[in-house]
Order: C-alpha cells, then structure tokens, then sequence
C-alpha cells in the first residue's frame, strides 16, 4: 500500500526568552497533545490520537500519533443501478486521519495522511497551536503570577525541495511576489541573520516575536527556490505568482514541502504503520539533520521524556 507523506519543523518555543519545547516536554507538550483537548472547526471535531513515544534508529525518542478529523459525510445525490440520478439524503459519521512522527532531538517530522479527505498539514498546525495554547490556559487558572506557565509559540513549517519546487513552478511565468516570515527557532540557524536584516536582537528591540522580508517581482525563480531550500523549514515562505495560463495563485509552505511516496504493509494495524513510519524517518535525509544546538537541548532534557517512553 503506497501513501504519500510530507516533512516539516515542528518548532515551538516559549515565552518572552523563547525557551526551547522541550524545557516544557513533560509540563505541557506531552500532557496537552494526550489532553483530549478537541479543535472545533466548520462543524469537524480534529483531535489526537493513540500519542505514544518510542525509541528510533540511534536511540532518538521519536513522539508518533495519529491525528483525526471527526466529520459527518452528507450524501445529497448518487448515481443508482440504471445509471440514473439520484437524489438521497443519508449522512455518514467518519474519522479519516493523518498519522505523524517528530524526532525529539531535531524536531523534524514526518506527516502521513491515510486517505482521500484526511486532515491536512495546515489542520495539523492549527490544531497543534490551539491545543496547546488551551492547556497552557487551563493550567494558569488560579495560579499567581510568578508560577504561570509561559505562552508557546508555534511554527509548523512545511520543508520545501528543489524538486517539489520543479513541479509546482514549472507553469508559473513569473513571481509577482515572495514573502519570507521570520519565527523564533527551536536550536535552528536563524536564517534572518542570513540576510543581516531581522535579527534577534532586532526583534527583541521593537518588541516583536515575528518579522518578513518582502521581494517584489524576483526575476530568478532558480535564485528563489535557492533560497526557500537553503532555509530548510526555518523560515515560512508564501510565493504569489501567475501562471503560463495567466492565473494568479498562491503557494505556501506545506504545498512546496518534499513529498515522499512511502510503501506500507497491507492491513497494517495503527501500532505497526507507527513502527513503520519510524523506520522509514531513517532513509529520509530531511529528517537527520542536527546540529551541536539541538543535541545539546536534547541532552539536557533526555530525562524530561524518558518517563513518558513506552515500554
């Protein structure tokens, strides 16, 4: 069975001095993604599910789950034996999902939708940020000042490709326009410092989290697909652009993100596609990457995840 997965950042950094996620591992990132804790959306409940930790190559711990989009389907009309028409009105409970795995030590992820209408990246993200944000809010309730939990801030960024990029922009005639938005990283380069504009001196200077770059009508698209894999996840850009047939579109992070076709065993249960997707994290070289930053975050806070490991 083939499915087609995605990889990004998973960065989330807290408060004012943006600590990095796992400082706050087993007080909010673990206990809020197993809270129950439900997303509301457009009448769809996104929610998550069966999250577990395990070990990977290299002894990584590697936090793996399924996330769901319970929905009702709405059947209004169909097609019946004669090859007729038909009007109906049936409504169908479902629960398509996406499965996920994030390498604890690099915060790399990989995102693997099980079906036709399953959640998205982009639902991922925004599920993400607001079952956090709700734990942290019920976890400050009633406590004084001094002992609150920071706020997160979270960044789920799709990790584009040279070739993803290929595909997507072969019929773009040019680029009317390229943003790059700047976030807190999580032991990454900042890439801002790159373009020696939006530092984080800078930022902490006006007194903002965020900051963008923005070129107008850029006239290398090789030179902008440079750039957008050169930063890898730590920066989230969004290309407007027309195409050859004169339309106008706009592309963002988890549509420029590297797709893998990955090959599954059939009537694989929940727990065995976990171990499989864990083992395929090591063939894809995206999800690998470290640097002396993120082993050393990940070093310090080893015994903040270590209670949660499944045995």
């Amino acid at each position: 069975m083939k499915k087609y997965a995605q990889v990004a950042n998973f960065n989330i950094v807290f408060g004012e001095d943006e600590k990095p996620m796992l400082d706050y591992f087993d007080t909010v990132i673990y206990p809020a993604f197993t809270s129950d804790i439900k997303k509301v959306s457009d009448g769809n409940e996104y929610l998550f599910k069966n999250v577990e930790i395990s070990e990977g190559v290299g002894n990584k711990y590697i936090l793996t789950g399924q996330f769901v989009k319970k929905t009702i389907l709405e059947i209004k009309s169909d097609i019946n034996e004669e090859g007729e028409l038909v009007e109906k009105d049936e409504k169908y409970s479902a629960a398509p999902y996406s499965s996920f795995a994030i390498n604890l030590m690099n915060h790399r992820m990989i995102y693997v939708p099980n079906q036709k209408g399953s959640p998205t990246l982009a639902n991922f993200r925004s599920s993400v940020k607001y079952v956090i944000s709700n734990y942290i809010k019920e976890k400050n309730k009633d406590v004084d000042e001094k002992n609150k939990i920071a706020y997160a801030l979270v960044n789920i960024v799709g990790i584009p490709s040279a070739k993803t990029m290929d595909d997507l922009l072969k019929n773009v005639e040019k680029i009317n326009k390229l943003t790059l938005r700047f976030y807190p990283l999580n032991g990454d380069l900042d890439f801002s410092e790159v373009f020696g504009v939006i530092t984080r001196d800078m930022r902490e200077e006006v007194g903002s989290k965020n900051g963008e770059i923005v070129f107008k009508s850029p006239k290398s698209i090789n030179g902008v697909k440079t750039v957008i894999e050169k930063a890898a996840g730590t920066i989230d850009p969004i290309l407007q652009v027309t195409t050859k047939g004169k339309s106008k579109a706009t592309l963002k992070d988890y549509e420029l993100s590297e797709k893998y076709e990955l090959e599954f065993n059939d009537n694989s249960d929940l727990e065995d596609e976990s171990s499989q997707i864990i083992n395929k994290m090591s063939t894809i070289d995206t999800l690998n990457f470290s640097n002396d930053s993120h082993q050393e975050i990940y070093e310090r806070n080893k015994v903040k995840i270590i209670p949660f490991v499944k045995k």
